[in-house]
């Protein structure tokens, strides 16, 4: 029986388990698909982590749909922190299945028109050829930074299959990727994303059929001093074309029953929004809204929050984020699912006391960080 090298920090390693179950279970099953391609796998679920690999719990379905469960053990290929060998296994696995492993494709909006809605607060209207998500709370794109005068003919195209180039690109990256120190990979993977920002959709409608484009949807940024992001926001006008590289979907199903938490700094206001909008729970939740400023509380309106059980606004800099939300959950009765997007380093010290001094763990505690303090201002 082979003997793996346990890691030593358990909350580091209940953090990776349920971000990864969490938000990348396509990337999951991708993994566990590659592995076993002859079977007919429904669902994976990784159940623990190794220095060498990682530990699976496949659904496997036969063909009269009877369900059965098997756990494999995926060595590690390459070197590098835990969240690095993982995401590289699943590039790896959907590559060499010969699919796309950056999101969905390209989706093209035209700008209609642009509001502030607080004094940071900036509400882009855009419109899309192309279907946009029914369920959008918490769905976000990862936008370009650049701006484009007319759609592409081929934006219209189905994106499913990939030329032969980009199939062979993407060999030839996750070959790279394996042969390079973590450092040099890191540099490589921050260049490729140095322009890209994701943001999520606040609300989204169709018009009528007899409309030549149906598709409309709101975007709130949160814009501050002057990031990259920002600097975008305050050059679009309305007729600029924006493009998204690819879309991910946020899980908050765990929401509809039970006493919730939800918690929220200004770049998670619409996420938050969106959730409270389509809230399917019977048991209003409690909220608490964070700002560095008083000035955007008033995104969230005191009518808005009435509906919730109870709610807290509370005004900080983001270093003491963790801290105070804490103090306030401290003084939280009935907690039993949470959703949280915040600071990262406060999100991560909020998640730990939901899961050691409350018991909220796994799917339940969805406390995860939407943006890094040092990395702000670049």
């Amino acid at each position: 029986m082979t003997r793996y090298t346990q890691l030593k920090d358990l909350d580091h390693k209940l953090d990776i388990i349920d971000h990864v179950n969490q938000d990348h279970s396509e990337q999951l099953l991708a993994i566990a698909q590659h592995q076993h391609p002859d079977q007919r796998i429904a669902s994976a679920r990784l159940s623990n982590v190794v220095h060498e690999g990682i530990e699976i719990i496949v659904y496997i379905e036969d063909n009269h749909c009877r369900e059965s469960t098997e756990t494999i053990f995926v060595a590690f290929d390459i070197d590098g922190d835990l969240e690095e060998k993982i995401l590289y296994l699943a590039y790896a696995a959907v590559v060499q299945q010969g699919r796309d492993f950056s999101g969905t494709g390209k989706r093209f909006f035209e700008v209609t028109n642009k509001q502030n809605i607080t004094t940071n607060m900036v509400r882009l209207t855009v419109k899309s050829s192309t279907p946009l998500p029914e369920h959008y709370p918490g769905y976000a794109c990862a936008f370009v930074l650049k701006t484009l005068n007319k759609v592409p003919k081929k934006a219209a195209l189905s994106v499913r299959q990939k030329p032969r180039l980009k199939q062979l690109f993407d060999q030839f990256f996750i070959w790279l990727v394996k042969r390079l120190s973590s450092s040099k990979r890191q540099q490589l993977l921050s260049r490729i994303n140095h322009n890209i920002r994701l943001y999520t959709l606040r609300k989204v409608w169709s018009l009528p059929p007899e409309n030549p484009v149906r598709e409309y949807g709101y975007i709130d940024i949160f814009t501050h001093d002057n990031s990259p992001g920002s600097q975008w926001v305050k050059e679009l006008t309305v007729g600029n074309i924006i493009v998204s590289r690819s879309e991910t979907e946020d899980q908050h199903r765990h929401l509809n029953c039970g006493h919730a938490l939800l918690i929220a700094d200004e770049t998670a206001y619409p996420a938050l929004a969106g959730i409270l909008e389509c809230w399917q729970n019977p048991i209003p939740p409690q909220v608490i809204v964070i700002s560095t400023d008083q000035a955007e509380q008033p995104y969230f309106s005191d009518e808005q929050l009435r509906a919730c059980s109870k709610y807290h606004r509370l005004v900080c800099p983001p270093t003491e984020q963790g801290q105070r939300v804490i103090g306030l959950v401290q003084q939280l009765t009935n907690i039993d699912v949470v959703w949280g997007a915040l600071e990262s380093s406060a999100a991560k010290s909020v998640r730990h006391y939901l899961r050691n001094e409350r018991g909220i763990t796994g799917r339940n505690n969805h406390t995860k960080g939407y943006w890094h303090l040092s990395k702000s201002s670049k």
